[in-house]
């Protein structure tokens, strides 16, 4: 790593990781950038996400270039484990396809990727380190509540929805921008009077086919719903999830129905 007293030449680092539920990951991700900034004063960080939130790794790119257009490289640096091989290629495919969209591909930083982080031989050397370190650490007991023993009612009880939508949020979706569609679906949905009483909307891991993504599935009407921009979830949402109108534009596929599906250029 450069000492940030050491002349270096211009970067960009890109830390890759995935999203969950909730705000802990975000906020855990943003701390290890922080971290990252106060290491590298003369590069910028920024902070992408593989699934489930955003920004994507194109977005990502873009904010690199846009604060470092002379860098030489951008480091793209998986900060996940495990890893899976071909969603890595996949990975680059996308940096790849980002590079041929620009308006001058051949003036752009070299674009270069991390190994996976389990392959680092130092975190392996990190984690030895860190069983020394277990006669300081609160055991179990100290920090469970005093109910530790029972969940909330709630858990227990099955919610009265009569319709779920299944927004993907899978690698290809969120690099076609699904995680910022799942909050316009929701803010959507919670100003429709009859939906926001009746329909659960979830988001989930890849459905397949991802070329039609972003994509939605509505159970138990079996309707998937692809190529989805926020203009196709208004009229999705304002047909009442029925393919009526603009909606019906949006439905590439009914269950038990032989509906045509058109191929979607990827990420």
């Amino acid at each position: 790593m450069t000492c940030p007293d050491t002349p270096a030449p211009l970067q960009a680092l890109v830390v890759l990781g995935r999203g969950g539920y909730g705000g802990a990951v975000p906020a855990e991700m943003t701390r290890l950038c922080e971290r990252l900034r106060q290491l590298l004063p003369q590069a910028h960080v920024a902070l992408a996400w593989v699934d489930r939130a955003s920004p994507g790794l194109p977005e990502a790119l873009d904010e690199c270039l846009r604060a470092m257009p002379q860098a030489q490289h951008i480091l793209v640096q998986p900060a996940f484990a495990p890893t899976d091989a071909a969603l890595l290629r996949w990975l680059e495919k996308v940096a790849q396809r980002w590079r041929h969209r620009q308006a001058q591909p051949d003036a752009l930083p070299r674009v270069v990727f991390g190994p996976a982080l389990a392959e680092l031989p130092q975190l392996a050397e990190l984690l030895a380190d860190q069983l020394a370190q277990a006669p300081a650490l609160p055991d179990v007991v100290q920090n469970q509540p005093e109910h530790w023993h029972s969940d909330p009612q709630a858990w227990s009880e099955v919610p009265a929805f009569q319709q779920h939508l299944l927004l993907c949020m899978g690698p290809r979706c969120t690099a076609l921008g699904a995680a910022s569609l799942w909050h316009h679906l929701r803010a959507r949905l919670r100003g429709h009077p009859q939906l926001k009483r009746t329909v659960m909307p979830l988001h989930t891991s890849c459905q397949y086919p991802c070329n039609l993504g972003p994509l939605m599935i509505s159970y138990p009407e079996g309707l998937w719903w692809g190529r989805l921009d926020e203009a196709a979830i208004d009229a999705i949402v304002g047909a009442g999830l029925v393919p009526e109108g603009a909606a019906r534009a949006h439905l590439v596929h009914r269950h038990g129905a032989d509906e045509p599906q058109q191929p979607q250029t990827g990420v």
